[in-house]
């Protein structure tokens, strides 16, 4: 079939419109732009990058110089004689000579902390004693808060040259086998504020602290991704020299990377620079800049025109028409006015919208039906010998005066038949579908002469608006009464159970009955999981069916031998609008 469309016919496709359109009006631009580039580079980059490279040496040299002074007061203090006495003799001096000493401890830990701007917390742990003495907290008994910190830092194997809880950063030593314990917390604000100081050499730089091991530990910049990729430049091959600044590239962007040792903390610090910004002093270049931008202009405008007239408003007929057919409305089809990709797209939407609603009408439309059929059916069984039964229980009672369980057994049989034959939605909240279902054990119960009970677990966190078809429990537990136990049997046991979790409802019924053989229980299950259609009307089968109609194929009735000896039917409901928020 040929297709016709109203119009001026073309024989270009969009594709090659976009591709002819884009390579006529951007290669000058494009070949401007290099030349410019390669040009500007040439007269810049040398001078600027020395003068960035030099500043940021300088400001990592001072700050890897810091972090060795602060090590050495550390180790300074472990050597302390007031520490090593207490550590020693902790457990033999009186009382005021124990304080003496603490005070002494906690004088030289507050002159460590301010010895450095970049010291937030000193402070050590005496095993002797049985405290930790910090300026943060003071002297504190253990096991407490900063101990625990500290001991599960030192239980990393290696030892690292320094250490990380989250983003707080420490120096820890350990003397005398461990019994003593100093710490130092480096104060994270004031590190940033140093790499922001080193980022203000040149503008839309970045600076950052890490390697390519442990990832990027402090960084003026926010993006994590642009972190990891640049460390992960810097660690390649291509970066092997940490006395000249080297380029690399990422995402497309061109970069100038600075890399500079801190040996104090076994890092690198990167300072990287957007290779564009390079060409700022370029200013014997400005008139081509200005050409450069009109042009850029004139082009994007016409390239916009195009693409608009080309793509965007056929496929904005598209997209509206998609947004339509989500609101339910199938009754639409749309126009095509050239002979395009988008004529034959326009014409597969239309038969496609066709071809849906005519399934939806013969498929889905019908399979409600059969559900609707199914329930009614199921409403029409209604076991006349049950109901005999009934009032015959009913009849005894008041024969032998028992008033009370004749008025509550009547009661009971009402709101069972009330529930079972009444009209209206499908659906029901779940609690009074489970409250049926034991109505029913109720009165099966006294049917039996109270030789079968039941023990009901009681739903457990399931939604008063959970909603569920009805009479998918009642037909589980009837099949219990029914098959279940052998005549005469006096001890039959029923368990009923029911919870909710994710989404997912699962009600379990179990017995202890002696009649269902492993045979039959294979049997039963391979016809649950038989696919083809099954035309039964009642008991196991029909709400199979039904809960797979509605919830799909993880739902419906699973089969299998109970932990008290009977048969076990597990109904499960998958709540795929739960799963899908």
């Amino acid at each position: 079939m040929k297709l016709q469309a109203s119009g001026k016919s073309s024989t270009w496709f969009v594709y090659q419109k976009i591709v002819i359109v884009f390579i006529v009006l951007l290669l000058p631009l494009i070949t401007m732009s290099l030349w410019l580039n390669f040009k500007g580079m040439s007269v810049s980059k040398d001078a600027i990058l020395d003068s960035s490279f030099a500043g940021a040496s300088f400001y990592s040299k001072q700050l890897d110089k810091e972090m060795y002074f602060i090590r050495n007061l550390q180790l300074e203090l472990l050597n302390y004689q007031d520490l090593q006495k207490l550590g020693f003799r902790g457990g033999t001096l009186d009382n005021y000579e124990e304080v003496a000493l603490i005070d002494q401890i906690r004088d030289r830990l507050a002159t460590l902390t301010v010895s450095s701007e970049y010291v937030l917390n000193a402070g050590v742990y005496v095993e002797s004693v049985g405290k930790t003495i910090s300026t943060f907290s003071g002297v504190t008994n253990t096991p407490n808060v900063e101990m625990e910190l500290i001991s599960s830092l030192l239980s990393v194997k290696s030892k690292p040259s320094f250490y990380r809880s989250g983003d707080r950063i420490f120096f820890i030593e350990t003397e005398n086998n461990g019994k003593i314990w100093s710490y130092i917390e480096i104060a994270r604000p004031k590190l940033l504020e140093a790499l922001k100081e080193i980022a203000k050499l040149y503008p839309e730089s970045e600076v950052l602290l890490g390697n390519k091991e442990l990832g990027s530990i402090l960084a003026t910049e926010e993006e994590p991704a642009h972190t990891t990729g640049i460390l992960a430049l810097a660690g390649s091959g291509d970066l092997n020299s940490l006395e000249t600044p080297t380029k690399g590239s990422m995402h497309g962007v061109d970069y100038f990377i600075i890399q500079n040792d801190v040996s104090s903390l076994g890092l690198e610090l990167i300072m990287y620079v957007n290779q564009n910004e390079i060409t700022r002093p370029l200013s014997q270049f400005i008139t081509w800049f200005y050409t450069l931008f009109i042009i850029a202009l004139i082009v994007l405008i016409l390239y916009s025109f195009s693409v608009n007239l080309m793509i965007h408003r056929p496929l904005s007929k598209l997209v509206k028409a998609f947004h339509m057919i989500e609101t339910d409305n199938l009754d639409i089809t749309i126009e095509s006015k050239s002979k395009d990709e988008f004529h034959y797209v326009f014409n597969s939407f239309n038969n496609m919208t066709l071809k849906l609603k005519h399934s939806i009408e013969e498929n889905y439309e019908q399979k409600m039906a059969l559900q609707l059929s199914q329930l009614k059916q199921l409403q029409s069984q209604i076991n006349p010998h049950f109901l005999y039964n009934s009032f015959f229980n009913i009849y005894m009672m008041c024969k032998v005066n028992d008033a009370e369980s004749a008025a509550e057994l009547s009661q009971k049989l009402g709101s069972y038949y009330q529930y079972i034959t009444r009209s209206g939605s499908d659906d029901v909240p779940f609690v009074k579908e489970y409250r049926h279902a034991l109505d029913y054990c109720d009165i099966q119960c006294i049917r039996f002469s109270n030789r079968i009970a039941y023990e009901d677990g009681g739903p457990s966190g399931i939604p008063l608006a959970f909603s569920v078809p009805r009479l998918i429990i009642q037909p589980i537990v009837e099949n219990v009464f029914e098959h279940a136990f052998v005549d005469g049997m006096d001890d039959g046991m029923i368990y009923i159970n029911a919870d909710y979790r994710d989404g997912r409802l699962r009600v379990t019924v179990e017995d202890n009955g002696r009649m269902v053989t492993d045979e039959l229980i294979a049997q039963l299950g391979e016809r649950l999981r038989d696919d083809s259609k099954q035309m039964e009307k009642t008991g196991l089968m029909n709400v199979h069916n039904r809960l797979r109609l509605k919830y799909g194929p993880e739902s419906g009735l699973f089969i299998s031998r109970s932990v008290y000896g009977g048969l076990k039917v597990e109904l499960i409901i998958i709540d795929v609008s739960e799963e899908a928020s």
